[in-house]
């Protein structure tokens, strides 16, 4: 007899961080993509965490007042939400503003605007469609010097 059950599909949903090394949480609209980054990322050594962003979902948590734990806990936030719409620059903003120590690494469009230009003064940008092993390589290089500027001070 066949079965019929549906194939569980996995829905992604940030919780806190579960380990401490150096932690990135991935915005990214498509979950494969999103997950193929955070592969590489986890391959690497790093501790990963993936958002899809508000694509669809209401408006993100980070923009509420409770906030969001991964983006508050993340060493590091991989920014690949498209930046066409509003809700994808509110999200910047309030990156920028709420944690801005953190280091952003950023897809941007070809034709960004003035203030988007401004509002990724000190990120770390990559053109967009960046690729899985292009943004792996943006995150170590920024862990790298990071690391570095650590011990120097130590």
């Amino acid at each position: 007899m066949p079965s019929t059950s549906k194939p569980q599909v996995a829905k992604l949903n940030p919780q806190p961080w579960r380990w401490s090394h150096p932690r990135v949480l991935v915005e990214h609209p498509d979950e494969a993509i999103g997950l193929e980054i955070s592969s590489g990322l986890r391959f690497a050594g790093y501790a990963v965490a993936v958002c899809p962003g508000p694509a669809g979902h209401g408006r993100c948590p980070l923009t509420g007042p409770a906030g969001c734990a991964p983006a508050h806990d993340a060493d590091l936030v991989v920014c690949s939400l498209g930046y066409e719409n509003e809700a994808a620059v509110e999200i910047l903003r309030e990156l920028r503003s709420r944690y801005p120590d953190t280091q952003l690494v950023v897809e941007v469009p070809p034709d960004m605007d003035a203030g988007l230009s401004a509002l990724l003064d000190g990120c770390t940008k990559l053109p967009a469609p960046a690729s899985p092993e292009q943004i792996v390589d943006a995150v170590r290089v920024i862990a790298e010097q990071t690391a570095e500027a650590d011990s120097a001070r130590a």
